[in-house]
């Protein structure tokens, strides 16, 4: 061959949501979004969560195709070097109790017989992440000062009472007051009348004028212009959570682990998506709570993990 099975795993992770490797397992990827280690600083790209399932082990035909495809040859070679492959991997696991697999992850065999997968964090699976780097970003710190300038012109508005107009407003009400002294009391109707009409006028009404330079000026209040900047709404995403029983090539299959999983009372759905359809325990749309759930089932079966859409 001209290329190792390790390659082509790889090559297929980039494409396809489950890798089974006949008779030793299934990789099945689990999206991740951008991270953000607030302690650390580390800024992490979108990616692949890749997990092992010791379940997986009947032959979808992906890989070998694949490897036929490349290679070049027929079939049953293809399937020939997978299974030779296999067979080599089990066996220095089961001597060793550790196996790295290139380009994968690394695998150690438990006490118990089950076997625990550590994913390689050199290579990011993720297509839309592609050019894109773990980078380290720096705490910048910002100071905030605010200046408030205020300036203002006082104009003093002083009350002027000494307008020559004014001294002819009081003459004219004066003359006729002294007048009035002169008249008979048999005239008193006729001066209460004279009162009420000059009781309209006021020749000591102040006037305000403003002072600047000799010259009187009109006082103009400018005001400030009230901008509405509209605020864009924050849209948050949400996801679903399920909690996968497993994974199936063939709808039979599905149907059982579906009527299976409902007989025993859970909120069973089937979950579409890449190439095998996914059996799900419950479904949340809290990660918390499904987390919580996934601890629970896990006492009874240890393969179960958590999918997020």
């Amino acid at each position: 061959m001209n290329k190792t099975i390790e390659h082509y795993i790889s090559e297929l992770l980039f494409l396809h949501d489950c890798i089974i490797l006949p008779n030793f397992g299934g990789f099945v990827s689990n999206p991740q979004s951008v991270k953000l280690n607030k302690i650390t600083g580390v800024l992490t790209p979108p990616s692949k969560q890749i997990l092992f399932n010791t379940n997986l082990k009947t032959n979808d035909g992906l890989l070998i195709t694949h490897i036929s495809n490349k290679e070049d040859v027929s079939q049953d070679l293809a399937k020939n070097e997978v299974e030779n492959y296999v067979a080599k991997i089990t066996e220095k696991l089961n001597s060793s109790k550790v196996l790295r697999i290139d380009k994968i992850g690394l695998f150690t065999l438990g006490k118990e017989g089950n076997i625990i997968f550590l994913q390689d964090s050199t290579n990011n699976y993720n297509l839309d992440s592609f050019g894109m780097k773990t980078i380290h970003n720096k705490a910048v710190a910002r100071e905030t000062i605010v200046e408030e300038k205020v300036a203002a012109t006082i104009k003093t508005i002083r009350t002027h009472n000494n307008s020559p107009k004014t001294f002819l407003r009081a003459a004219a009400v004066i003359i006729p007051l002294v007048a009035l002294s002169y008249l008979t009391i048999s005239e008193q109707n006729n001066i209460n009348s004279i009162y009420t009409q000059m009781a309209s006028l006021n020749p000591f009404t102040p006037t305000k004028v403003i002072e600047t330079a000799n010259k009187i000026e009109e006082v103009v209040i400018i005001t400030p212009k009230i901008i509405d900047v509209e605020v864009a709404p924050v849209i948050i995403s949400q996801k679903t959570y399920y909690i996968i029983a497993g994974a199936f090539a063939e709808q039979k299959n599905a149907n059982k682990m579906l009527a299976k999983l409902n007989k025993w009372n859970y909120n069973a759905t089937i979950v579409e998506g890449g190439n095998f359809l996914r059996v799900s325990y419950d479904t949340f749309n809290n990660k918390d709570k499904a987390i919580i759930a996934l601890n629970k089932i896990k006492q009874e079966n240890p393969e179960a993990w958590l999918l997020a859409k």
